[in-house]
């Protein structure tokens, strides 16, 4: 969107550069081996993550697209809040609030797995689960850990697991 909003030629190559790298990156994270990934969890589907998606859009891109060629301290300012910004998304691992996932045809559903037992009683964790698959509430599938909150669920459209390379 940057590069489309500025109107100097070096920054829209910048910007086209940066969105083209994002979507290569977040392709190949979303497709490496399942063999590369640290585990394979049950998960069970509690919801749609989508609504923390549109929140990401209006609070953190919306604000950045008022101007098309803004002063250099409003240039400045949208520079160090991007930095505190990354910096959140990325310690936070906030890897399913990234929109580019909804252009690459994936989608984000909330789910639960067990992550102990406290006496005869199962302990959960809230997670988001990153699926090509439209998952139904109560659905149980196997994913991928991608961090600490993030799995990754391989099962195509037709139901079969990917493939290995």
């Amino acid at each position: 969107m940057f590069a489309l909003r500025f109107e100097s030629t070096w920054l829209r190559v910048m910007f086209g550069f940066l969105c083209l790298g994002g979507i290569i990156v977040a392709a190949y994270l979303l497709r490496r081996n399942r063999s590369d990934r640290p585990s394979n969890q049950k998960i069970t589907v509690t919801g749609d993550g989508g609504a923390e998606v549109s929140g990401y859009l209006a609070a953190y891109l919306l604000p950045f697209l008022s101007l098309a060629a803004p002063p250099l301290l409003d240039g400045l300012s949208y520079l160090i809040f991007l930095v505190v910004a990354g910096t959140v998304y990325i310690r936070s691992g906030l890897m399913q609030v990234n929109p580019t996932i909804y252009l690459l045809g994936w989608r984000v559903a909330r789910g639960t797995i067990i992550v102990g037992k406290r006496g005869d009683v199962d302990v959960s964790k809230e997670v988001y689960v990153i699926t090509k698959r439209n998952r139904r509430v109560q659905e149980s599938l196997q994913g991928e850990r991608f961090s600490d909150r993030v799995y990754i669920d391989h099962m195509h459209q037709d139901g079969g697991v990917r493939r290995e390379r």
